[in-house]
């Protein structure tokens, strides 16, 4: 984690591939171990975008319970995939691991991104995911680890993956069936708000917010926190327990628009949310991290987050 203290910067273009030039060796040493961990690949919907990874503990958590906790990862809309190139192609390999050896049957599903996707098209991926997995308890199982059973969810997302997560809650689209059985949702540096400072949705170049969100006027009125403003006050209480994390040395723009939204959720639930801070990471680092040995602890105190909101 010293390497990442000595990037002293915080833009994301500028950390993007120092960063992960500091954890692939790392994760490198890792390799065999990371790709020990069982996974299988499904199809959950009609295109190449429509595909999930599930990756399985070796057994279930001492409760007895198999969590099933899905991950979103960011891109700015623009670019991801639930295994990212080579060097690269221990991410996101390295999150399933990492959480199924805490006892979650991690699910890590790709989603449209522009030029194709439009506003909500992410958000409806990651539901129609959800659902899937709902409707196919056979991809729970496999080899010696046998799930007890679906009866939770939880859903994480980071960057534009917390975008996408927050949105599929606020606009509600998962069917109240499934809904039910969502416990949690844990969101990861996001871009919640326009920021007036930078004229701009953090993270996202303009052009892609243009293309995404249709215009400037919508992006200003359908990222999460305007959503949040205007959900209707006697389904606050519906929505999910929620945790905000986000890295130390996150940019500013994203610590603005970060504390906004989390101020406005505390005072719109009349809770106080519960908050992470990924000390000595900044926003590219936090999930490459995973497996390496090092800046996981603001993982492990996910996991005891989604244990004790069982």
């Amino acid at each position: 984690m010293d390497k990442v203290a000595e990037l002293n910067e915080t833009d994301i273009p500028k950390i993007l591939l120092p960063t992960i030039g500091i954890f692939v060796p790392l994760l490198e040493e890792k390799r065999s171990l990371i790709l020990s961990t069982p996974r299988r690949t499904f199809k959950y919907g009609t295109t190449d975008r429509h595909k999930l990874d599930v990756y399985y503990p070796a057994e279930p958590l001492a409760s007895g319970k198999t969590p099933v906790l899905f991950f979103l990862y960011g891109g700015s809309y623009m670019s991801g995939d639930r295994i990212l190139p080579a060097p690269a192609d221990l991410a996101y390999a390295n999150v399933g691991a990492y959480f199924s050896r805490k006892g979650f049957t991690t699910v890590i599903p790709d989603y449209r991104i522009t030029p194709e996707a439009v506003f909500p098209d992410p958000s409806k991926d990651a539901r129609d995911a959800i659902v899937w997995i709902t409707e196919n308890p056979h991809s729970l199982s496999y080899g010696s680890f046998t799930s007890a059973g679906l009866d939770s969810i939880f859903v994480m997302g980071h960057s534009a993956g917390a975008i996408t997560v927050s949105t599929m809650v606020l606009l509600s689209l998962l069917p109240e069936s499934v809904q039910s059985l969502l416990k949690g949702a844990i969101l990861i540096a996001g871009a919640y708000a326009w920021d007036t400072e930078v004229e701009g949705v953090p993270g996202i170049p303009p052009e892609v917010t243009n293309q995404f969100f249709g215009s400037v006027d919508k992006a200003k009125e359908n990222t999460p926190l305007p959503l949040l403003e205007t959900f209707p006050k006697d389904k606050l209480s519906a929505l999910p327990p929620i945790l905000i994390a986000h890295a130390e040395s996150e940019p500013d723009s994203f610590l603005r628009v970060g504390k906004r939204f989390h101020d406005a959720l505390s005072t719109l639930t009349e809770k106080q949310v519960p908050k992470i801070i990924g000390r000595g990471h900044n926003h590219i680092s936090t999930t490459f991290a995973l497996m390496s040995g090092q800046g996981e602890q603001w993982a492990d105190e996910v996991a005891v987050w989604i244990q004790a909101a069982l």
